[in-house]
């Protein structure tokens, strides 16, 4: 019985383990992308992104267009410059996705909900080959 007690105790200790350093990894990613998303650097976005980038609209029937090097610097202004709705103390606030992205310095548990994904509002990324990127982006316009 003890042994059983000690066994289920480790597996708690090492799942809690994973998940913080799946945290802290992905909360070092988000700090360096949202430095290059601030500072304007779309080629630095680029190395931080799966390209081609998953861009559709906010429809799951919307079709999905993929987003080469060539058309990124134009597709990443479109997804960074859109209006995004949130409810914020009883109120619905339109910021662009940058200014949520100027906002939000510290990822939540609700960015981070499994440990190789985490979205931001509009932005979605995933763990790849121990690496972090942004891999899908939706525009609310439906255009694309």
């Amino acid at each position: 019985m003890l042994g059983r007690g000690i066994i289920i105790a480790c597996f708690i200790a090492f799942a809690l383990v994973t998940s913080a350093e799946a945290t802290s990894d992905a909360q070092l990613f988000w700090n360096r992308f949202r430095q290059a998303v601030l500072s304007g650097d779309s080629a630095r976005v680029a190395t931080m992104t799966k390209l081609p980038l998953w861009v559709r609209g906010p429809d799951d029937n919307d079709p999905v267009m993929y987003y080469g090097r060539q058309d990124f610097d134009r597709v990443l202004r479109r997804l960074l410059n859109q209006e995004v709705s949130i409810l914020k103390a009883g109120k619905i606030t339109t910021p662009s996705m940058r200014e949520v992205i100027k906002e939000k310095t510290t990822l939540s548990s609700k960015d981070l909900q499994v440990p190789n994904s985490l979205s931001v509002e509009l932005l979605y990324f995933e763990k790849v080959a121990g690496k972090w990127f942004l891999t899908r982006g939706y525009l609310e316009d439906g255009s694309y």
